[in-house]
């Protein structure tokens, strides 16, 4: 639920209990010592992540979301090797031991721009093109500009909206150009 100021934080927030509480459920099989680590890690993004990415592609990602996002990810790792907060281990340490790099924000980086794609190829309609691309008549306040859905677009790819608008028109060479911008968006 989007707010009048363009916050999605309350719909984060959100999905971020809705999350734990499929992880906490799921306690059984992360403690479980017959289930292979790789089959945990793979229950844990199908089960427990699909959970939270839902409708992901249309959040507005702040500095302070991502941070949230990052922090469920490895609050779910964490859950997985039953390592405890009092155990005062890094995050990397926890993902040196799972063989991974931080995922979660890489896949909401990555729904948000095939939807991108999507839209500005027209798939999705008239409507959500003129939204994307309109603009409204009149004065703003004297302040910073809000964070918009496009401007996180933007800076993950690196690049104008012109540019990534005859990009996406290729489907197959956006799909792959999709998972490359997603791989930045974390170092953002």
């Amino acid at each position: 639920m989007k707010t009048a100021n363009n916050d999605y934080t309350t719909e984060i927030r959100r999905r971020i209990c809705i999350a734990k509480e499929k992880a906490v459920k799921l306690d059984t099989i992360w403690r479980s010592r017959h289930i292979k680590k790789a089959l945990k890690v793979r229950l844990m993004k199908s089960l427990v992540w699909s959970v939270f990415l839902y409708r992901a592609e249309s959040w507005t990602i702040r500095r302070s979301d991502r941070n949230r996002i990052n922090r469920l990810e490895m609050w779910c790792w964490r859950r997985l090797l039953g390592v405890s907060w009092r155990e005062h281990r890094t995050y990397e340490s926890i993902l040196d031991e799972m063989g991974l790099e931080k995922g979660l924000m890489k896949s909401i980086a990555r729904l948000k721009l095939q939807y991108f794609g999507h839209v500005v190829r027209g798939s999705a309609g008239e409507l959500s093109l003129t939204t994307l691309e309109g603009a409204v008549d009149g004065t703003r306040h004297q302040e910073a500009p809000r964070m918009s859905w496009i401007h996180n677009v933007l800076k993950w790819s690196g690049k104008t909206y012109g540019e990534l608008k005859a990009l996406a028109q290729d489907r197959r060479k956006w799909r792959r150009l999709s998972w490359e911008f997603s791989s930045a968006a974390e170092l953002l």
